[in-house]
């Protein structure tokens, strides 16, 4: 009982510190104290405990004020090692952690090939940078994948993971509230200047403040918002939302009410804005409905109805922005915006066009070691600060091979490849595994798009997901590389 009256405790001060740091009644520093607290409960807590925590932190994760130079740091890099080195000694795995699976042994070969990547890149910094966020980051696989032991373990995984999608929506849907009741600019600079530095930093604060992917514009009618949440845009939020739905979706067999955030996630999908994420979505729904009429596979039902409601999101989201204007709106933006994916001379589609040939261009003149792990800008012939910009190829295959070559791309794929095989190896076991498949598939076809599963928050909502997964195969004899 005073266990889970400490865990709610530091919950309430962490979304109460965040809270008085967006509105300035305490300046951003009152986060480390935050952050301060979470250590200490990290440390001196159950494991499982901890990792409930730091799961539905998740999106509340932050950017620590170190200093007035050096603020962008995430929380969770700290957090995250302190939960790992906790449950590797506590647990006493000094020597199964020399232990791998075929998953890990991929992984591994594809850090290799960025670490060699280095020997060519033109900034060496920024590529050791990247390999420690993406180390860190995969901290949290092994933790994921040995505490979820039974089915009671596995559910509080899982519906820790819906809570941290249903609280991203409800800031987006904050935000669409916001932009109802107040000018889209006023909005645009409250949320640059206030919220953006407590989460991300000053430095992004001052980028986005001129230039960001959180409107849609249109020649004949004003602008609309696209919901992006506690993200930086729109692409991460919609990717977010796409995994957060593998937990959400499961839960329907517990109660029929989580109908009502999944509605609201696929709604939500239509108002991020994000053309890739409603492109890639075809392959998934289309798999289904063949499976359906051909196969006769009723467990794909729920899915069905998925995608009755992600056609009937259009309209509503169109209707619903139109109101921004007082019904001087137009109420078929959302149509008119899905239109666009075809006229490959709009702007974001030619632009994304030319980033993919110059993309390909670097890969054939460097196909071995590519540019260098994190030095991606210099393909666009821009400086390396532009990545934090966001510059990037715009699809995570032909960014990878850009940066570390064609070794490191096959690396990636067999990483890829891993995780379908052994979802089909217990497709029989678990009806989570078939609704992780359904929404993986969606993801590899996104990520012909864009380069977003690399966000932060959504690598880490990914890996809890994935982690599940594997806590179901851990019959499977591991290697040894000791």
């Amino acid at each position: 009982m005073q266990n889970k009256i400490c865990f709610w405790v530091i919950l309430g001060i962490e979304i109460l510190a965040i809270i008085l740091a967006v509105f300035g009644i305490l300046p951003r520093e009152i986060v480390l104290i935050a952050t301060g607290l979470m250590v200490f409960y990290f440390i001196f807590s159950r494991v499982e405990d901890s990792l409930i925590l730091f799961i539905l932190s998740i999106p509340l994760f932050v950017a620590l004020p170190i200093t007035d130079t050096f603020d962008t740091m995430a929380n969770w890099r700290i957090l995250l090692v302190i939960l790992f080195l906790v449950w590797f000694f506590k647990k006493g795995y000094v020597k199964k952690f020399l232990e791998v699976d075929w998953l890990a042994k991929c992984v591994i070969a594809f850090l290799f090939v960025g670490v060699l990547s280095l020997a060519v890149a033109t900034n060496i910094g920024v590529g050791i940078k990247k390999l420690l966020f993406l180390i860190n980051i995969f901290l949290l696989f092994p933790i994921i994948k040995d505490i979820v032991e039974d089915d009671k373990e596995k559910l509080k995984i899982i519906k820790a993971g819906a809570i941290t999608g249903i609280i991203s929506l409800i800031v987006g849907y904050g935000q669409l509230i916001s932009v109802l009741i107040t000018p889209l600019y006023n909005f645009w600079q409250r949320w640059a200047g206030h919220v953006i530095p407590v989460f991300y930093g000053n430095n992004l604060s001052e980028v986005v403040k001129v230039s960001n992917t959180w409107f849609s514009y249109y020649s004949d009618s004003p602008p609309t918002l696209r919901m992006f949440s506690v993200f930086p845009d729109s692409h991460s939020f919609a990717l977010f939302g796409i995994i957060g739905l593998i937990f959400i979706v499961y839960l329907l067999k517990e109660r029929k009410c989580f109908w009502l955030p999944i509605v609201l996630s696929l709604l939500a999908l239509v108002f991020s804005g994000s053309r890739a994420v409603w492109l890639s979505a075809v392959i998934p729904f289309g798999m289904v409905i063949f499976l359906l009429i051909f196969k006769k596979q009723k467990v794909f039902k729920p899915f069905l109805i998925m995608l009755v409601i992600f056609a009937l999101a259009f309209p509503i989201s169109s209707l619903i922005s139109s109101l921004s204007y007082r019904g001087a709106g137009d109420g078929t933006l959302a149509f008119k915006r899905a239109k666009s994916i075809a006229d490959i001379e709009e702007l974001s589609v030619k632009s994304r066009i030319g980033i993919w040939k110059t993309s390909v261009q670097s890969i054939l003149k460097y196909p071995i070691l590519g540019v260098g792990i994190g030095n991606y800008p210099v393909v666009l012939g821009e400086d390396i600060s532009n990545g934090k910009k966001g510059a990037s190829a715009h699809n995570l295959y032909l960014d990878v091979a850009s940066e570390i070559g064609l070794l490191g791309l096959i690396a990636l794929l067999l990483v890829f490849l891993e995780i379908l095989k052994t979802c089909w190896k217990l497709i029989q076991k678990d009806k989570y595994v078939l609704i992780f498949i359904f929404f993986f598939i969606w993801i590899l076809i996104y990520n012909l798009f864009d380069v977003v599963l690399l966000n932060d928050k959504v690598l880490l909502l990914f890996m809890v997901a994935l982690g599940t997964i594997y806590s179901m195969n851990k019959n499977e004899k591991p290697i040894s590389i000791s």
